[in-house]
């Protein structure tokens, strides 16, 4: 018969502090006094400190190791194999979660936490909840996790921030700037987008020539303006406006296309990508199925068709 692990067996896995939590939709009350929720949310920032850390060489592609999932369920993020894409290369540390494990676990976290503020509302201090809320924002951003930022958006927008409990003026331009954007580049609603900067304008003053320069180019087409855009802001803006390259590169693609018959190489790659360093030919062709054929280092688009001759006309007689 198979004895039963003592609790100082070394064979006991360790709890994990975070995951330990449940939800308090599901009956769990661990996180309904304040203290165990300050206690909780400096848990998931030391945790995410030490992601940080541990990624510091390919950051970027740890955070968008997160799986992408179609179900609008912010718990619709498992832990996954990492991405062939991601280029992240294996710890050699024994134990240690794939970067999208770890993500997984933060946002799960994060998102059993608002769930108790929401219960505790009466009780929590808002300035506490602001707080929370806009970490949550920012770190759903960078993992691409539209679940988790996009509630959260509306509802500090909409809730918590209030005349008795402003954000400061530079979290308000941040966070309408996020969901403007979100609403032009992920879900491709530019009525509503141009609708909540206009509202945003009237009711907290709001002004970004970024915002503007983005809904500028969507609108018009204009990938140009969109790539100068995208390479000069920070990463959680640019990680907003990602959500429109593909969209962007292949409108690109398409307008060069119907205007030459052949162009540089390198033309391509730079004005249709963003100066992207990672795009190679061969990568886009078969990203985007182009049929265009490669000289050396041009692209011929179309072949110029040849004319017929023209047709010889009849001699005149002296009798016509």
């Amino acid at each position: 018969m198979q004895q039963p692990k003592t609790p100082g067996s070394r064979l006991r896995p360790i709890a994990d502090s975070l995951e330990s939590v449940g939800f308090v939709s599901k009956g769990d009350r661990k996180l309904l006094d304040h203290k165990a929720q300050q206690d909780y949310f400096d848990k998931i920032v030391e945790r995410y400190m030490s992601f940080c850390a541990r990624h510091a060489k390919h950051l970027d592609a740890a955070l968008a190791s997160l799986p992408t999932s179609p179900s609008a369920d912010a718990t619709s993020n498992p832990p996954a194999a990492q991405s062939a894409k991601t280029k992240i290369k294996p710890s050699t540390e024994k134990g240690v979660a794939p970067p999208s494990a770890e993500l997984s676990t933060l946002l799960l976290s994060l998102r059993k936490l608002r769930e108790a503020l929401l219960a505790t509302a009466a009780s929590t201090p808002i300035a506490f909840s602001q707080r929370v809320h806009v970490f949550s924002i920012r770190l759903s951003i960078l993992t691409r996790h539209p679940p988790s930022y996009f509630p959260s958006l509306r509802h500090v927008l909409d809730k918590l921030h209030s005349p008795s409990h402003p954000l400061p003026d530079s979290e308000i331009k941040e966070l309408v700037s996020y969901l403007i954007l979100d609403y032009a580049c992920r879900q491709r609603d530019m009525v509503a987008a141009f609708e909540l900067r206009a509202r945003a304008r009237r009711e907290h003053g709001f002004q970004s020539q970024t915002v503007d320069d983005v809904l500028c180019a969507l609108m018009h087409d204009n990938w140009i303006v969109f790539w100068q855009v995208r390479k000069g802001v920070d990463s959680y803006i640019r990680a907003v406006l990602d959500w429109a390259v593909d969209r962007v590169r292949r409108h690109a693609l398409k307008a060069v296309g119907s205007a030459y018959l052949s162009v540089p190489i390198g033309w391509v790659l730079d004005g249709c990508t963003g100066h992207d360093q990672s795009w190679t030919w061969e990568k886009l062709v078969d990203t985007e199925k182009l049929g265009w054929q490669r000289e050396g280092d041009r692209i011929i688009i179309r072949k110029p068709k040849s004319r017929p001759p023209p047709e010889s006309l009849p001699k005149k007689t002296d009798g016509s």
